[in-house]
């Protein structure tokens, strides 16, 4: 009975750190909505949130605005904010403005891999201060409020919504990178060009002139939730417990 009872648990953790899921891939290279992939169709928006000058970290008190978005083939996505124009202004960067792009999916996604289609780097325009660090943000719960926006609401105010930071990249190079160690699922997340302001390990990263466009996302999209560590290890220490309580009860009986 007892090796019935644990071979049920054990299958129920299992089953649980098995979430279903599949690979999939969203590329940006023609438009701000990349084509359902696994059944999840990803569509991009630019903002940014002004900064204390080129390089430095956003105030507290600073707001998200709206930025225009656009596709450079190849290349990816770039953003234009605060009215900004001409090469390498309408790339994601933090001179002035942390540029940010919000990637809103139809189901739940493990964000892995980030690809960076052009760096100020791959242009030849590599300087000491130009590099193409960026950060990674999350949107921690299941569902959004009816017509909610990130306009205009600084980040401690979205972090009370429920935004948090995930990871810093710090790089110069066009490419894939991986962004999601922790294996972290949302719905909604944000790939901003690098500030300090948005907390976490900068990995190297700082707040130095970055220039990027994104050509592609890459990870898992999830059917099921994956659990935290914390309730596998709850998981385990039930199954330990019943066990030892149907082995005193086979003694004593």
């Amino acid at each position: 009975m007892t090796k019935n009872i644990g071979r049920h648990l054990v299958a129920s953790v299992a089953l649980m750190a098995a979430a279903s899921g599949a690979m999939a891939d969203w590329a940006f290279t023609k438009d701000n909505t990349s084509a359902a992939d696994q059944g999840v169709t990803a569509t991009a928006s630019a903002y940014y949130i002004a900064n204390n000058g080129s390089g430095s970290a956003f105030a507290a008190s600073d707001q998200v605005a709206s930025a225009s978005l656009g596709t450079w083939g190849s290349s990816g996505l770039g953003v234009q904010s605060g009215g900004e124009s001409g090469s390498p202004n309408h790339a994601v960067d933090n001179s002035s403005r942390t540029d940010m792009i919000l990637f809103t999916f139809t189901g739940l996604v493990e964000l892995d891999f980030v690809k960076l289609g052009w760096t100020s780097d791959s242009a030849g325009q590599q300087s000491a201060s130009r590099d193409a660090d960026y950060s990674v943000l999350r949107y921690t719960k299941s569902t959004m409020p009816a017509n909610y926006s990130i306009l205009n609401k600084t980040w401690s105010t979205l972090k009370n919504d429920g935004w948090e930071w995930v990871s810093s990249v710090n790089t110069s190079d066009a490419g894939s990178q991986a962004v999601n160690s922790k294996g972290l699922t949302s719905s909604w997340w944000i790939v901003a060009a690098f500030n300090t302001g948005f907390g976490g390990d900068s990995n190297g990263a700082d707040n130095g002139n970055d220039y990027f466009k994104l050509a592609s996302l890459a990870g898992v999209v999830r059917t099921t939730s994956v659990p935290e560590p914390g309730s596998l290890a709850l998981m385990g220490l039930a199954l330990t417990g019943i066990v030892a309580a149907r082995r005193r009860r086979q003694r004593n009986g």
